[in-house]
C-alpha cells in the first residue's frame, strides 16, 4: 500500500513540476511584459509584438513586419493575415472606428497584443478593418522553405522539450524508489 502511494506521490510531483513548463516555455508573450506605443509600426521580434499595444487615430493604418527568422501570422476577430508571415514579410491594416482590436499570433501560444484606435471606447467590431495584401520579403527560395519547416517549432519544441523533462523526472523518481527497496507495511 505504501508503494503504490509512494508511486502515485511521484507521479503527482511530475506532473506538478512538468506542466508549468509547458506554457512558459510554449513560445511566445513579451519576455519583458506589455509595451505600449504610437505610431503605426509594429515589429515582430524574438516572438514578440513591439509595442503590444498600439495606440493610433481613427482611419491610421497599422504595418506588422516579421524580423524573426521563423513564422508568425496576425489573426483577430474578421480580420488579420491568417497565412504565413516570413521574415522580412509585412502586412497592412487600416482602422476606421474607435474601438480595442486585439490579435494574436497561432503559432506561438501568449503572442498577443492590441491596437487601441481613438479613446479605445469604440465598439470595434472589426467590420471597419481595411485589410492589405501581404508583402512577400525578396527572400531566397531557399530561406523560404527554411522558414516554412520552422512553422510552429517555438510550440513544438516546447513540448517535446516538456516531455523529455517529465520523462527523465520520472526516471529518476523510479530509481529512488527501487533504491529505497520494500518498504515494511504499517499497521
Amino acid at each position: 500500500m505504501i508503494r503504490r502511494l509512494s508511486v502515485s506521490a511521484a507521479v503527482g510531483l511530475l506532473l506538478v513540476l512538468t506542466l508549468p513548463a509547458f506554457s512558459a516555455a510554449g513560445g511566445g508573450g513579451c519576455h519583458t511584459g506589455a509595451t505600449q506605443g504610437k505610431g503605426t509600426d509594429v515589429e515582430i521580434a524574438d516572438a514578440c509584438f513591439t509595442p503590444s499595444i498600439l495606440h493610433i487615430d481613427p482611419g491610421q493604418s497599422v504595418t506588422w513586419t516579421n524580423t524573426d527568422p521563423f513564422v508568425h501570422n496576425i489573426t483577430a476577430n474578421s480580420w488579420g493575415h491568417f497565412d504565413d508571415l516570413l521574415k522580412g514579410d509585412s502586412f497592412t491594416a487600416t482602422f476606421g472606428d474607435a474601438g480595442v482590436y486585439p490579435y494574436a499570433c497561432t503559432y506561438h501560444p501568449g503572442m498577443s497584443g492590441a491596437v487601441v484606435v481613438g479613446d479605445g471606447l469604440g465598439a470595434g467590431s472589426g467590420q471597419t478593418v481595411a485589410v492589405g495584401a501581404a508583402v512577400q520579403s525578396p527572400a531566397a527560395p531557399a530561406e523560404a522553405a527554411v522558414a516554412s519547416v520552422g512553422r510552429g517549432a517555438g510550440s513544438l519544441g516546447a513540448w517535446i522539450g516538456g516531455v523529455a523533462l517529465g520523462i527523465a523526472v520520472a526516471m529518476g523518481l523510479v530509481l529512488v524508489l527501487r533504491r529505497r527497496g520494500p518498504q515494511a507495511p504499517v499497521s
